[in-house]
């Protein structure tokens, strides 16, 4: 690694971006694979461990920051393709990492105010996160459920909670 970098702005506060009752709960001295993918997307919402592990993978694979962003604009295209020409307005997001900019719900919403978009996680780091910053359009819905897609014990197929908008989920 060579030299220092500067830290994401805020991303040395323990807990920043993170509820309260959510911050005792991280430890930002251990690398956390979300929070390395958000260093890689340029977000805010990691720590020196996440930056050092994000740096030693750039190191063995210097590609990794571009198909990063790569993947997160085709995310984007997808989503704003099925939601403005195909018409559909449910999206179930598996494996969600942490919100970053032109999350499903933000680019489905923006092009079909009624988009109603459920994200799935079992990762507390990323359920925090989710949390403090998945927001909806008054038309829409935005909703998180703790699973695991991959787990036999637990099923992505419940109804979500409460959303974060009024709505009922069909």
């Amino acid at each position: 690694m060579s030299g220092e970098k500067e830290p994401a702005a805020g991303a040395d506060r323990p807990g920043a971006s993170v509820p309260a009752g959510a911050r005792s709960a991280l430890d930002t001295t251990v690398a956390h694979s979300a929070r390395v993918h958000d260093y890689w997307l340029g977000g805010k919402d990691n720590f020196a461990a996440d930056r050092a592990a994000g740096d030693a993978v750039m190191e063995a694979y210097p590609g990794i920051v571009m198909s990063v962003r790569a993947n997160r604009a085709f995310l984007a295209r997808a989503v704003r393709f099925l939601a403005a020409e195909a018409g559909i307005r449910q999206f179930l997001d598996i494996g969600t990492g942490i919100p970053a900019s032109n999350n499903t719900h933000e680019v489905a919403q923006s092009v079909a105010p009624d988009s109603r978009v459920v994200y799935v996680d079992y990762d507390p780091v990323v359920l925090s996160h989710a949390r403090a910053l998945l927001t909806s359009t008054p038309e829409g819905a935005t909703n998180y459920i703790d699973a695991d897609c991959g787990s036999r014990r637990r099923s992505c197929t419940k109804r979500p909670g409460p959303s974060t908008s009024p709505g009922r989920w069909r």
